[in-house]
């Protein structure tokens, strides 16, 4: 992790002044434009057909650097209660989960429509039910909570609570993803390994597997992200992986990076009042060519 400090230490001119970014929100879509290294980044979001908001996409000038694929980014799950016929997925791009509140705050103040001067930051908390599709079920519930803060208007941070109401048995489950342009993330670096995935082509392969918090994901293009988890704690160290975080190589123009807290490790029991919780953030970052 430290390599990444101190790249980030080398690489970031001084901290970006808080100059008042603008907040724009309608009844689909939000975006937050704020000005930084004399340019401006977005931090987009969009509302899906079954009601949740979601993290959609980030711009720097008016470019995208992430994936615009609308796939998940703040976790997902593949279960069924213990008693249930067939594994569904919830959460995330893939619906099976109802908003029950969600809040807009711009420097604490809750907006609805329209144009917002933001000075401070942007708070979005957001609540839901996660609902297997056999009978309607609710399985479990989520608190969100979205944090951007002009003082560092190229970072981004997450936390999720998880509350499960029924005894479940999981298949897989992501905490944390990043889908990312292959021309600002198709190198990675990861621990010790350092890696790239073609350009201009899918090989739909699977590259990383280690046990780390954090990602710096690069392309040749001046920019990359780093995407990382608080802890080991929230995968669980690994232990129901099979080796740790990965990145796929899913399309032509995108790779995606995930923080597995289960996967591949067979139906994993968990019981009722069972909590899942943790924190992930994203970065921009200007990288040397």
């Amino acid at each position: 992790m430290l390599y990444l400090c101190l790249l980030v230490l080398c690489l970031f001119s001084p901290m970006a002044n808080a100059q008042a970014g603008l907040f724009n929100k309608t009844d689909k879509n939000a975006a937050l434009h704020i000005p930084w290294e004399n340019k401006g980044v977005s931090w987009e979001f969009v509302q899906k057909n079954w009601g949740m908001w979601n993290i959609y996409a980030v711009k720097v000038d008016g470019q995208y650097i992430s994936g615009t694929s609308g796939t998940d980014w703040e976790y997902v799950y593949f279960a069924k209660p213990d008693d249930g016929d067939q594994l569904a997925w919830m959460g995330g791009n893939h619906g099976n989960e109802s908003l029950k509140t969600i809040e807009f705050l711009v420097d604490g103040n809750p907006v609805g429509n329209g144009n917002h001067k933001i000075e401070q930051n942007l708070v979005i908390i957001e609540t839901s039910d996660l609902v297997y599709p056999e009978g309607k079920r609710v399985v479990g519930s989520v608190v969100r909570k979205y944090v951007i803060d002009l003082k560092e208007p190229n970072r981004f941070d997450f936390s999720q609570q998880t509350t499960w109401h029924s005894n479940m048995l999981v298949d897989r489950a992501f905490v944390c993803m990043l889908p990312i342009l292959k021309k600002h993330g198709r190198h990675l670096e990861m621990g010790d390994l350092k890696d790239s995935f073609a350009d201009n082509t899918r090989t739909d392969g699977r590259k990383g597997y280690q046990k780390v918090i954090e990602v710096l994901l690069y392309g040749d293009a001046g920019w990359g992200m780093i995407a990382g988890i608080d802890s080991l704690d929230v995968v669980d160290n690994y232990l129901l992986t099979d080796g740790g975080a990965y990145i796929w190589d899913l399309s032509v123009p995108e790779v995606k990076l995930y923080y597995p807290r289960i996967i591949r490790q067979g139906l994993i029991p968990l019981s009722a009042n069972t909590i899942w919780e943790g924190n992930s953030y994203y970065i921009v970052l200007p990288v040397e060519k």
